[in-house]
């Protein structure tokens, strides 16, 4: 079929062109600006403008026919005026860097097709994906009407009767399926992103409720309690006790406000390099007197091994963990605290030997609202835990079975000590 398999080469630079690669850029390239992405758009069309006028279909000396024109429609209708002029700026220079006779021809075309763009881009825009096919195509059609009567009206062309008719339907089809798929890959898009905007507002949602939820809690005690020293006359020690109650309280109050901060926004700017062995030391001292009181014992086998983070953050991670597990063992066990390198990389585990998790409680380890405590718990500890480690760009697995202990196994990046 003449002319059929130079249009369908066109045909393949306006899916490259047009469709993929500025679909591309809006996927994988969404912290460019407003201003740079148009402008990455429009090199694109340009490009698809210029492949196609160098593999036209020749008619006679100087004058060509290819499928510059949907590119140009299509660049027209969703760039708007500044894309009209960019992209029938150049399909006129690309063409008269051709030369021949076409030249002039496709001046005439581009100026009659541009003024017919600027009139109804805006409502293109507005239209649904229905109507903006139809219209994308039927401005498409109307400038491959006008290229064939003024070619032979105008310039004296002889067109072959099934170039005409396989050119007609070529442009008609590109347009309409390039049309759609954009349509269809922009709507996939957007709702992608409503998605992910809808699952971020869930989190603060959650956030916001369960925090409220957990600090009114201790608040609520301390003010009972004042307004029982307020009515009524205590005995001295009844007093105090109330008074250390609500001093735990608030402090009660104050961890969960911290470690909803520290989930919030880690503090990478304070990163220095650390020495495991001392941290988990400093950890250790911490904890030992909770531990103590459940009568559990601590257990360590540590090496001096070299990670960058911020100390206050990472004290609060093993923190969390550590306490976790203590608590998840009723009143002995053993709390057992490991380091070694592996692959090049520091591997800290922390096990337990409490009442352990089954699968469904380890997906779901860091969800808000999500404990094993019971009431005593928020689930913002291993929220916070998960998200340090995320930030020092370690990663956090579990390994737990029902009555016999957990293993956390942390992974960070090692650093050489200076």
């Amino acid at each position: 079929m003449f002319g059929f398999q130079e249009l369908l080469l066109n045909f393949l630079f306006l899916i490259i062109f047009i469709l993929f690669i500025p679909i591309i850029l809006e996927i994988h390239y969404t912290k460019i600006s407003i201003r740079k992405r148009f402008w990455l758009h429009n090199l694109s069309y340009s490009l698809a403008i210029l492949s196609c006028i160098c593999f036209p279909i020749q008619i006679m000396e100087g004058y060509v026919f290819d499928l510059r024109l949907v590119a140009l429609t299509f660049g027209g209708l969703y760039g708007g005026i500044y894309s009209i002029l960019t992209l029938g700026g150049a399909t006129v220079i690309f063409r008269l860097i051709v030369g021949g006779s076409g030249a002039t021809a496709t001046l005439i075309v581009v100026m009659l097709l541009s003024i017919l763009l600027v009139l109804l881009s805006n409502r293109f825009m507005k239209s649904s994906r229905n109507k903006k096919v139809i219209l994308g195509t039927t401005l498409s059609l109307l400038a491959a009407v006008i290229a064939l009567l003024n070619s032979t009206l105008l310039f004296g062309a002889t067109l072959n009767i099934l170039f005409i008719i396989t050119y007609i339907i070529i442009t008609l089809t590109s347009t309409a399926v390039i049309i759609y798929l954009y349509e269809i890959f922009n709507e996939s898009i957007l709702i992608k992103k409503r998605l992910l905007r809808a699952e971020k507002m869930e989190i603060v949602s959650h956030l916001a409720s369960s925090i409220s939820h957990e600090v009114r809690n201790p608040l609520t005690v301390v003010k009972g309690f004042l307004q029982i020293m307020l009515q009524t006359d205590l005995p001295l020690k009844e007093r105090n006790d109330y008074l250390n109650i609500s001093i735990d309280e608030i402090n009660r109050a104050n961890e969960i406000i911290t470690d909803y901060l520290i989930f919030a926004k880690p503090s990478p700017e304070k990163e220095k390099v650390l020495n495991i062995k001392e941290e988990i030391q400093r950890t250790c001292n911490l904890i030992s007197p909770l531990a103590n009181m459940k009568g559990i014992e601590i257990e360590t086998e540590t090496q001096d091994l070299y990670f960058k983070g911020e100390e206050q953050s990472f004290q609060q991670c093993l923190l969390n963990i550590t306490k976790n597990c203590i608590e998840a063992m009723q009143n002995t066990g053993l709390l057992k605290i490991k380091t070694k390198m592996v692959n090049h990389n520091l591997l800290l585990i922390i096990s337990d030997t409490g009442k352990g998790m089954n699968k469904e409680q380890i997906s779901r380890l860091g969800e808000p609202y999500f404990t094993t405590k019971g009431r005593e718990g928020t689930g913002l500890g291993m929220m916070v835990a998960i998200n340090i480690i995320e930030s020092m760009n370690g990663n956090l697995s579990v390994e737990s079975e029902l009555n016999k202990g957990t293993n956390f196994y942390i992974c960070l990046p090692l650093v050489e000590n200076d």
